[in-house]
């Protein structure tokens, strides 16, 4: 039972994960914001190049989501609720 809740847990927080950055990207879009990933690939929506949402990559190479989920979640209240819930659900679950 708990090797399926942990894996149905992981797919949720997935899934409101995904929901959230396709919100964040629209919303940068509506606002007219450049999203620059890494030092290298940037998603033009306009050319004020100090108009730009910035997302690091660390030390794996793994790209930080967190500016875009931030923006995805403030529109999104009963997404980011589940999220949330579910991200502290699997962490007592591994616990």
């Amino acid at each position: 039972m708990k090797f399926c809740k942990k894996y149905w847990l992981r797919y949720q927080i997935r899934k409101y994960e995904n929901f959230l950055l396709k919100e964040g990207i629209k919303e940068a879009k509506k606002a007219g914001k450049n999203i620059r990933l890494g030092l290298e690939e940037t998603l033009r929506i306009n050319d004020d190049i100090f108009s730009s949402i910035y997302l690091p990559k660390n030390k794996k190479g793994k790209i930080n989501i967190s500016p875009l989920l931030h923006i995805g979640a403030k529109n999104n209240p009963e997404e980011t609720r589940r999220y949330i819930i579910y991200q502290e659900m699997l962490e007592r679950l591994v616990r």
